[in-house]
């Protein structure tokens, strides 16, 4: 749904339209819920924050500047829902990232090989996202999992467009060398190398 029409269907809602607000809720849905995916650690949480979305945009409609655009006002209000969620369970995002039921809907996830492959490769990105300061985790999130544009990052982190590509170069750079030091081979205690 075009930017236009939206507005349409949002000023419907904020009349009181039932049936504006699943019009809403339709052309966004999927869009909210590979955001939450990315900060979620289960399908079931990505499920739950998608809903505390939907909830936040509905108690806050009426905060919604009429002329700008919709879809940049839902984004910041998940945005910020998601990185109060991802801060709150950081120290819970240690012990545990991808629920092992979502990794079987991915494709090939049938094979217990694959599974444990791609869980161990989860489980070293994990470890090096959360060793990244704050800033440049959030970034990487939101650019390579969630598939933020960079002009959307520039926009809301309020950056140019070139600091947005540098930090994520920088992120990107600095996961590469993290778990290049995990997957490099090393000689055994004793054994010159």
């Amino acid at each position: 749904m075009d930017e236009a029409s939206l507005a349409d269907v949002v000023a419907r809602c904020r009349a009181g339209d039932q049936q504006a607000w699943e019009e809403l809720v339709n052309a966004t849905a999927n869009d909210m819920y590979r955001l939450a995916v990315s900060f979620a650690r289960s399908r079931s949480e990505a499920e739950d924050l998608t809903q505390e979305v939907y909830l936040k945009i509905w108690q806050n409609l009426d905060r919604f500047e009429a002329g700008s655009s919709f879809r940049a006002w839902a984004y910041r209000v998940a945005r910020n829902l998601f990185v109060d969620a991802y801060r709150r369970s950081r120290r819970e995002r240690r012990a545990t990232w991808v629920d092992p039921e979502f990794l079987t809907t991915l494709a090939g996830g049938e094979d217990p090989h694959t599974i444990t492959v791609r869980r161990q490769r989860l489980e070293l990105a994990r470890h090096a996202i959360a060793g990244l300061p704050e800033e440049l985790a959030q970034l990487v999130l939101l650019r390579d999992l969630a598939d933020w544009s960079y002009e959307e990052l520039a926009r809301e982190y309020d950056l140019p467009l070139g600091t947005v590509k540098s930090r994520l170069n920088r992120a990107r750079r600095e996961l590469a060398a993290a778990m290049a030091l995990v997957l490099t081979p090393r000689a055994p205690a004793g054994v010159p190398a």
